[in-house]
């Protein structure tokens, strides 16, 4: 493994977390296959084009998944990180290294603060590398560590917005109403507080886990069924058990994470929501993280809709 930047070794030691928590290297063949998956994401929105999985290293408190390009020359590298950044974010909402980093958390279970991104242009031990992005939560917000190779001519590459796929999970709010973020944040804790107060599932009991952030709105919602998959039963199985007055407790738990992006205009403020979703057995009580899988293996659809339907229930609430 390539050894840490100098420049950047005490910073991102700042991302390790202080409190005892569980082991995760108890769940390190989950975080390997997880790996995959999240080249199979970038595969899916244009990133695979220019960075690839390099190494994943996993640590009793902390996670660190590394990325490569598939270019080997510096100044091309450099042009395409700036043109993947430029281009992602031509869509007001999380930066581009947030949705990285966001993106780790939400597939591989994680904290925020558990998920550590970096990034080089080269893994070769006999080179130094010139290009560095750490990525990591501190200070209730992820930052950013960087290096960038000096005296250098840069390449830049034409990397356009349509080659970097929006996500259709992220959904745009806009309204003409001068609240403050402060307001907005508590009127969307209400609606959610309302909204998933109870399960229309036997035994089911939604919690809602805020998680800080300094910029924006975060938070989970746990132990949820059939808001997004509405079809995850044994049919044949759930008659039979139904006709003799049981529950049938196949029914997916699903597990929400909502992250809300406030941003002023002239005229009030739009809202940038970006939903991950993940779906575990309802068979357990308790669903551990290698019992969950991404939604945007199997649900993809579902998602996007329901990203569509919470936008406009979230708006209609705010209008009330």
């Amino acid at each position: 493994m390539k050894p840490i930047l100098t420049l950047v070794c005490l910073a991102l030691m700042l991302a390790t977390p202080t409190l005892a928590q569980e082991n995760l290297t108890a769940d390190t063949e989950f975080f390997k296959q997880k790996s995959q998956d999240y080249q199979r994401w970038m595969d899916q929105n244009g990133l695979g084009r220019y960075l690839k999985v390099q190494d994943l290293r996993v640590e009793p408190e902390l996670v660190r998944l590394y990325l490569g390009f598939q270019s080997h020359h510096i100044d091309s590298i450099v042009g395409i990180w700036h043109q993947m950044k430029a281009a992602h974010e031509s869509n007001p909402g999380l930066t581009f290294e947030e949705s990285l980093l966001s993106r780790m958390a939400n597939l591989m279970g994680l904290g925020e603060e558990e998920a550590v991104i970096e990034i080089y242009d080269t893994y070769d031990k006999y080179q130094e590398p010139l290009f560095f992005r750490g990525i990591y939560f501190d200070k209730n917000r992820i930052q950013v560590v960087e290096n960038n190779p000096k005296g250098e001519k840069n390449r830049y590459i034409s990397v356009n917005p349509s080659d970097i796929k929006t996500n259709k999970k992220s959904e745009k709010i806009a309204l003409t109403k001068k609240y403050t973020k402060e307001y907005v944040f508590d009127q969307i804790m209400q609606f959610a507080r309302q909204k998933y107060g109870k399960s229309p599932c036997d035994e089911r009991k939604p919690a809602i886990h805020p998680k800080l952030h300094e910029d924006h709105l975060r938070f989970e919602v746990s132990d949820l069924c059939r808001e997004v998959v509405k079809e995850a039963e044994n049919p044949t199985i759930c008659r039979w058990l139904r006709s003799l007055g049981y529950n049938c407790d196949w029914t997916t738990r699903e597990l929400l994470s909502f992250t809300f992006v406030y941003l002023p205009t002239t005229d009030g403020f739009t809202l940038h929501l970006v939903l991950d979703g993940r779906v575990g057995s309802g068979y357990y009580k308790t669903v551990k993280r290698a019992g969950y899988m991404d939604m945007d293996l199997d649900f993809k659809e579902e998602l996007e809709e329901y990203a569509d339907q919470i936008s406009l229930e979230i708006k209609k609430f705010l209008t009330r």
